[in-house]
Parts: C-alpha cells; sequence; structure tokens
C-alpha cells in the first residue's frame, strides 16, 4: 500500500497546500499515489493550481506528472516555488494558462523544471487533458478517479510532442 508518507505530496499536504481533494489516495497502478484538486500556492494573495492532477510514484523524490490551470502566465515562478523539489526534471508538467493567446503554447524550463505552458479557454483541464493526449473519451467516462489518474498520467508519460522552447521572461514579452 502506498502511503503518502513515501511520496513527495507528503511536504505539500503538510503544509496545507493539497485543497479540495476529490482524489488523494493510492491509484489503481501499485506504488503510485494520486492527487486531484486543488493546490496552493500563495496565501497572501491567495493563488492556487486549479483543477490539478498530480501523480508520483512510491519512494520518488518527485512529481512524475502534475497538470493545472492558472489565471495568469505571471504566476508560473510560485507554481515552481511553491513546488520546490517536489518536482523532478524528467517529470511531465502540463500548465494551462488563461491569459495565454490560443495558439501559444510553449515549453519552459523554470530552475530545471521542464513545463508545458498551454492556452486554456472555457474547458477544464480534464477535457484538455484527454485531447491532448489522445485518450478515449468513451472509455474514461467509465474510470473512477483513480482510474482516470492512471491512464492520464500514462499518457502524460508517452507525450514527446516538442513545442518552441522559450524562457519565462520571453512568454512576459508575448502576452
Amino acid at each position: 500500500m502506498t502511503s503518502i508518507d513515501s511520496t513527495p505530496f507528503k511536504r505539500l499536504d503538510a503544509e496545507g497546500r493539497l485543497l479540495k481533494p476529490a482524489h488523494k489516495a493510492e491509484t489503481r497502478r501499485p506504488g503510485r499515489f494520486g492527487f486531484r484538486g486543488e493546490i496552493a500556492l500563495t496565501i497572501d494573495p491567495p493563488v492556487t493550481l486549479e483543477a490539478a492532477f498530480a501523480t508520483a510514484e512510491d519512494g520518488d523524490a518527485g512529481l512524475s506528472f502534475l497538470a493545472g490551470s492558472l489565471s495568469s502566465y505571471k504566476q508560473l515562478p510560485a507554481l515552481v516555488e511553491a513546488l520546490g523539489a517536489e518536482v523532478k526534471a524528467d517529470g511531465k508538467y502540463f500548465i494551462y494558462v488563461s491569459d495565454l493567446d490560443r495558439a501559444s503554447r510553449y515549453q519552459i524550463n523554470m530552475g530545471g523544471v521542464p513545463l508545458y505552458v498551454l492556452p486554456i479557454d472555457d474547458t477544464s483541464v480534464y477535457n484538455e487533458l484527454i485531447d491532448f493526449l489522445y485518450l478515449d473519451k468513451t472509455k474514461m467516462k467509465k474510470f473512477d478517479t483513480a482510474e482516470k489518474l492512471d491512464v492520464i498520467a500514462d499518457g502524460a508519460a508517452k507525450y514527446d510532442q516538442a513545442y518552441e522552447a522559450i524562457s519565462y521572461e520571453e512568454g512576459l514579452k508575448r502576452l
């Protein structure tokens, strides 16, 4: 049985950053822990990574997968700071940002953390991930939250599409 205490979620949970959990437990895959909810990035002003999906393998130092939505591109540094050592260079991190132009798709490396930074409109992170990772919507409807986390995390692990690599500062200029 995989416990939160043997994953990178331990610190996030201890600091009260894991908010509104729809799932905060093992997934169906042995040795994997998953979270679906919101992740607090800052307290004052309050900033959260909304509609977050995340997984980590038992004993790993960092999250293997993370996806969620930010209301502003300018919140990316707060995300990286809040996650700290709980992210790793070979993880898959998909951050949907409300104030990006619809055609903008970037890869940004912030402090050694590779991020896919993508636009989001009036849809959900869940629907974006299903389309983005080419997952079967019909099958997904039959799964519980733990199974959905596994399928999405597995799809993300296989994702290798490259987008324009830019710096955070370059992204600010393009807003």
